[in-house]
Protein backbone atom coordinates (compact mmCIF):
# COMPACT_ATOMS: atom_id res chain seq x y z
CA UNK A 1 0.00 0.00 0.00
CA UNK A 2 3.30 1.96 -0.57
CA UNK A 3 1.31 4.18 -2.98
CA UNK A 4 -0.72 6.59 -0.64
CA UNK A 5 0.06 10.08 -1.79
CA UNK A 6 -3.18 12.21 0.10
CA UNK A 7 -3.98 12.50 3.08
CA UNK A 8 -7.32 14.14 4.42
CA UNK A 9 -7.45 15.95 8.20
CA UNK A 10 -10.46 16.47 9.68
CA UNK A 11 -10.09 19.85 12.02
CA UNK A 12 -11.99 20.63 15.00
CA UNK A 13 -11.62 18.00 17.42
CA UNK A 14 -8.71 16.73 15.33
CA UNK A 15 -5.93 19.02 15.34
CA UNK A 16 -7.24 21.46 18.17
CA UNK A 17 -10.40 20.88 20.83
CA UNK A 18 -13.18 23.17 19.47
CA UNK A 19 -15.23 23.50 22.26
CA UNK A 20 -13.45 26.20 24.34
CA UNK A 21 -13.00 27.91 21.23
CA UNK A 22 -16.20 28.16 20.55
CA UNK A 23 -17.24 29.11 24.06
CA UNK A 24 -14.36 32.16 23.83
CA UNK A 25 -15.60 33.51 20.63
CA UNK A 26 -19.45 33.09 22.31
CA UNK A 27 -17.70 35.22 25.70
CA UNK A 28 -16.38 37.60 22.74
CA UNK A 29 -19.74 37.96 20.78
CA UNK A 30 -21.54 38.97 23.62
CA UNK A 31 -19.45 41.50 24.79
CA UNK A 32 -19.41 42.91 21.75
CA UNK A 33 -23.33 43.17 21.70
CA UNK A 34 -22.99 44.28 25.37
CA UNK A 35 -21.08 47.21 23.77
CA UNK A 36 -22.85 47.84 20.55
CA UNK A 37 -26.02 46.30 20.30
CA UNK A 38 -26.87 46.05 24.61
CA UNK A 39 -31.19 46.00 23.39
CA UNK A 40 -30.05 42.60 22.11
CA UNK A 41 -29.14 40.91 25.19
CA UNK A 42 -31.82 42.88 27.25
CA UNK A 43 -34.34 41.20 25.08
CA UNK A 44 -33.18 37.61 24.89
CA UNK A 45 -30.65 38.13 27.93
CA UNK A 46 -27.75 35.96 27.28
CA UNK A 47 -29.00 32.74 28.55
CA UNK A 48 -32.21 33.27 26.31
CA UNK A 49 -30.10 34.04 23.73
CA UNK A 50 -27.83 30.68 23.98
CA UNK A 51 -31.28 28.51 24.33
CA UNK A 52 -33.04 30.57 21.26
CA UNK A 53 -29.97 28.97 19.36
CA UNK A 54 -29.83 25.61 20.79
CA UNK A 55 -33.56 25.63 19.90
CA UNK A 56 -33.03 27.22 17.05
CA UNK A 57 -30.14 24.20 15.85
CA UNK A 58 -32.50 21.58 16.92
CA UNK A 59 -35.42 22.57 14.76
CA UNK A 60 -32.95 23.57 11.90
CA UNK A 61 -30.39 20.52 12.32
CA UNK A 62 -29.35 20.67 8.55
CA UNK A 63 -28.78 24.57 8.71
CA UNK A 64 -26.88 24.39 11.51
CA UNK A 65 -24.39 22.11 9.85
CA UNK A 66 -23.18 25.24 7.31
CA UNK A 67 -22.21 27.17 10.28
CA UNK A 68 -21.44 30.38 9.12
CA UNK A 69 -24.68 30.74 7.06
CA UNK A 70 -26.28 29.55 10.92
CA UNK A 71 -24.69 31.76 12.71
CA UNK A 72 -25.89 34.56 10.19
CA UNK A 73 -29.37 33.88 9.94
CA UNK A 74 -29.36 33.13 13.62
CA UNK A 75 -28.04 36.97 13.94
CA UNK A 76 -30.48 38.65 11.90
CA UNK A 77 -33.12 36.83 13.57
CA UNK A 78 -31.45 38.61 17.07
CA UNK A 79 -31.16 42.05 15.52
CA UNK A 80 -34.38 42.09 13.46
CA UNK A 81 -36.32 41.50 17.04
CA UNK A 82 -34.85 44.96 18.45
CA UNK A 83 -35.67 46.91 15.36
CA UNK A 84 -32.76 46.51 12.95
CA UNK A 85 -33.62 46.57 9.01
CA UNK A 86 -32.19 47.00 5.41
CA UNK A 87 -29.24 48.46 5.53
CA UNK A 88 -27.92 48.64 9.17
CA UNK A 89 -29.17 45.08 9.93
CA UNK A 90 -26.83 43.74 7.39
CA UNK A 91 -24.01 45.89 8.06
CA UNK A 92 -24.37 44.77 12.05
CA UNK A 93 -24.81 41.28 11.39
CA UNK A 94 -21.39 41.63 9.44
CA UNK A 95 -19.61 43.20 12.00
CA UNK A 96 -21.02 40.59 14.59
CA UNK A 97 -20.00 37.21 13.00
CA UNK A 98 -16.80 39.31 12.19
CA UNK A 99 -15.81 39.43 15.68
CA UNK A 100 -17.61 35.92 16.14
CA UNK A 101 -15.12 34.39 13.32
CA UNK A 102 -12.10 36.32 14.56
CA UNK A 103 -12.30 34.47 17.82
CA UNK A 104 -12.91 31.56 16.67
CA UNK A 105 -10.02 31.28 14.54
CA UNK A 106 -8.13 32.12 17.52
CA UNK A 107 -6.53 28.19 18.18
CA UNK A 108 -5.14 26.77 20.50
CA UNK A 109 -3.44 23.32 18.78
CA UNK A 110 -2.73 20.73 20.75
CA UNK A 111 1.15 19.88 21.56
CA UNK A 112 1.78 17.36 18.47
CA UNK A 113 -0.36 18.86 15.54
CA UNK A 114 2.25 21.56 13.91
CA UNK A 115 5.27 19.16 14.33
CA UNK A 116 2.84 16.12 12.91
CA UNK A 117 1.87 18.46 9.91
CA UNK A 118 5.48 19.61 9.31
CA UNK A 119 6.53 15.73 9.44
CA UNK A 120 3.27 14.93 7.25
CA UNK A 121 3.97 17.45 4.22
CA UNK A 122 7.33 16.23 3.39
CA UNK A 123 5.82 12.95 2.28
CA UNK A 124 2.24 13.35 1.39
CA UNK A 125 -0.36 15.68 -0.15
CA UNK A 126 -2.56 17.28 2.71
CA UNK A 127 -6.45 18.23 2.41
CA UNK A 128 -8.24 19.67 5.54
CA UNK A 129 -11.72 18.45 5.12
CA UNK A 130 -14.04 20.28 7.67
CA UNK A 131 -17.96 20.76 8.51
CA UNK A 132 -16.67 23.88 10.49
CA UNK A 133 -15.62 27.56 9.76
CA UNK A 134 -12.41 27.84 10.54
CA UNK A 135 -9.91 29.23 8.16
CA UNK A 136 -6.63 27.96 7.83
CA UNK A 137 -4.98 31.30 7.04
CA UNK A 138 -6.26 32.89 10.17
CA UNK A 139 -5.63 29.88 12.63
CA UNK A 140 -1.94 30.14 10.59
CA UNK A 141 -2.04 26.35 8.87
CA UNK A 142 -2.60 27.32 5.20
CA UNK A 143 1.31 26.83 4.50
CA UNK A 144 0.95 23.10 5.16
CA UNK A 145 -2.62 22.22 3.20
CA UNK A 146 -2.66 22.44 -0.81
CA UNK A 147 -6.83 23.06 -0.11
CA UNK A 148 -9.31 22.87 2.33
CA UNK A 149 -13.05 21.67 1.52
CA UNK A 150 -15.84 22.76 4.23
CA UNK A 151 -19.47 22.12 4.48
CA UNK A 152 -19.78 25.69 4.00
CA UNK A 153 -17.60 25.86 0.02
CA UNK A 154 -19.39 22.33 -0.75
CA UNK A 155 -22.96 22.91 0.76
CA UNK A 156 -22.94 19.72 1.40
CA UNK A 157 -21.36 18.81 5.05
CA UNK A 158 -19.48 15.51 6.00
CA UNK A 159 -20.70 12.25 5.76
CA UNK A 160 -22.10 13.36 2.12
CA UNK A 161 -18.98 12.54 0.09
CA UNK A 162 -18.73 15.71 -2.03
CA UNK A 163 -15.81 17.22 0.07
CA UNK A 164 -13.96 13.45 0.13
CA UNK A 165 -14.61 13.59 -4.18
CA UNK A 166 -13.20 16.69 -3.95
CA UNK A 167 -10.29 16.20 -2.52
CA UNK A 168 -9.52 13.61 -5.17
CA UNK A 169 -10.24 15.53 -7.92
CA UNK A 170 -8.23 18.25 -6.84
CA UNK A 171 -5.39 16.41 -6.04
CA UNK A 172 -5.71 13.89 -8.87
CA UNK A 173 -5.84 10.84 -6.12
CA UNK A 174 -7.69 7.35 -6.66
CA UNK A 175 -9.51 6.62 -3.48
CA UNK A 176 -7.66 3.82 -2.56
CA UNK A 177 -4.22 6.22 -2.29
CA UNK A 178 -5.76 8.40 0.06
CA UNK A 179 -5.87 8.30 3.90
CA UNK A 180 -8.62 10.26 6.02
CA UNK A 181 -7.64 11.21 9.10
CA UNK A 182 -10.51 12.36 11.81
CA UNK A 183 -12.62 11.78 15.44
CA UNK A 184 -16.11 11.41 14.17
CA UNK A 185 -16.98 7.69 13.89
CA UNK A 186 -19.67 8.65 11.07
CA UNK A 187 -18.87 12.24 9.48
CA UNK A 188 -15.17 11.09 9.20
CA UNK A 189 -14.64 7.53 9.03
CA UNK A 190 -17.93 5.78 7.70
CA UNK A 191 -18.13 8.40 5.52
CA UNK A 192 -14.62 8.06 3.94
CA UNK A 193 -14.45 4.39 3.77
CA UNK A 194 -17.35 4.88 1.64
CA UNK A 195 -15.47 7.10 -0.62
CA UNK A 196 -13.17 4.10 -0.72
CA UNK A 197 -10.38 5.88 1.60
CA UNK A 198 -8.46 4.33 3.99
CA UNK A 199 -9.43 5.43 7.62
CA UNK A 200 -7.59 6.17 10.86
CA UNK A 201 -10.06 7.16 13.51
CA UNK A 202 -8.66 9.43 15.81
CA UNK A 203 -10.76 8.27 18.96
CA UNK A 204 -9.37 10.42 21.70
CA UNK A 205 -12.01 10.00 24.48
CA UNK A 206 -12.37 6.35 23.84
CA UNK A 207 -15.68 6.60 22.12
CA UNK A 208 -17.59 2.80 22.17
CA UNK A 209 -18.18 3.09 18.73
CA UNK A 210 -16.70 0.06 17.13
CA UNK A 211 -20.24 -1.15 15.78
CA UNK A 212 -20.86 2.00 13.79
CA UNK A 213 -17.07 2.94 12.87
CA UNK A 214 -14.54 0.82 11.03
CA UNK A 215 -11.78 1.98 10.90
CA UNK A 216 -8.94 0.82 8.79
CA UNK A 217 -6.57 2.07 11.62
CA UNK A 218 -7.61 3.56 15.23
CA UNK A 219 -5.18 5.64 17.42
CA UNK A 220 -5.92 7.63 20.78
CA UNK A 221 -3.23 10.17 20.99
CA UNK A 222 -2.33 12.23 17.94
CA UNK A 223 1.38 11.29 18.11
CA UNK A 224 0.31 7.69 16.98
CA UNK A 225 -0.65 8.89 13.82
CA UNK A 226 2.72 8.67 12.36
CA UNK A 227 2.79 4.91 13.26
CA UNK A 228 -0.41 4.24 11.94
CA UNK A 229 -0.11 5.53 8.39
CA UNK A 230 3.44 3.37 8.15
CA UNK A 231 1.26 0.41 8.91
CA UNK A 232 -0.64 1.47 5.92
CA UNK A 233 1.90 1.99 3.59
CA UNK A 234 3.63 -1.21 4.48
Amino acid sequence: MSNIRLITLDLDDTLWSVTPVILRAEKVLYQWMQETLPEVLEHYHREGLSAFRQQATQSRPELAKLPTTFRKQFLNHCFSQVGLQGAALNEHVEAAFTVFHKARNEIDFYPQTLPLLTTLKQDFTLIALSNGNADLHMVGLAGYFQAHFSAESTGKPKPDPTMFKAALAHSGTAPEQAIHVGDHPIEDIEAANSAGFHTIWFNQNNQNDAASCSPSREIHQLEQLPGAIQELLD
